[in-house]
């Protein structure tokens, strides 16, 4: 189980707690084909995420060593705005360096959550997953709770959506059939 925090879990000092309970490794080395590190968007009392100087220098010498594994980034704040969410304020603030870096180190999926919408952005190579929430029923919009599953076979990624209860289907077909005014 890989946990990362969010901006509630970092709320009045919740930080310390956080790291006292949920100790956890940066890199993940879940088998001898996969990679998964993970980056700490949340800040203490913020909203806003942020990958940062130090963290973003980091996170390219760390990819830059896994030339021939599926490469997997995990942070909470989502990297790239979401259709209909609103304010574009709270992606991560230095998306564009953090972006760069996935795609100058071939990164195959970035994961994110913040927003609680299921979505995905395709750019070649690279994959931006946004999880739905599978608890809360806060600013989800018209989706249902969900969850995402990925499935990595020969060295591809696949991500499928969950929804709590019910069906599975490829994340892609929720950004393909999406209307902002129709609800399954």
């Amino acid at each position: 189980m890989i946990i990362i925090s969010g901006n509630h879990d970092y709320r009045n000092t919740g930080y310390l707690l956080f790291k006292k309970f949920f100790p956890f490794e940066t890199v993940n080395e879940l088998d001898d084909d996969i990679v998964l590190v993970t980056v700490g968007t949340a800040r203490p009392d913020r909203n806003v995420g942020e990958v940062g100087y130090r963290q973003n220098l980091w996170l390219e010498r760390t990819m830059k060593k896994y030339k021939d594994k599926v490469k997997i980034v995990a942070m909470h704040h989502h990297l790239i705005a979401i259709p209909d969410t609103g304010s574009d304020q709270l992606t991560v603030v230095d998306a564009g360096d953090v972006l760069r870096i996935v795609l100058d180190t071939k990164v195959d999926v970035v994961l994110c959550g913040h927003k609680h919408r299921p979505w995905a952005w395709n750019f070649g190579k690279l994959t931006v997953v946004n999880a739905g929430t599978a608890t809360s029923e806060r600013v989800r919009g018209l989706f249902e709770n969900t969850y995402n599953i990925l499935t990595i076979s020969e060295k591809k990624v696949h991500v499928e959506l969950k929804i709590v209860g019910g069906k599975r289907l490829p994340i892609n077909e929720i950004v393909s059939n999406y209307s902002q005014f129709e609800a399954e």
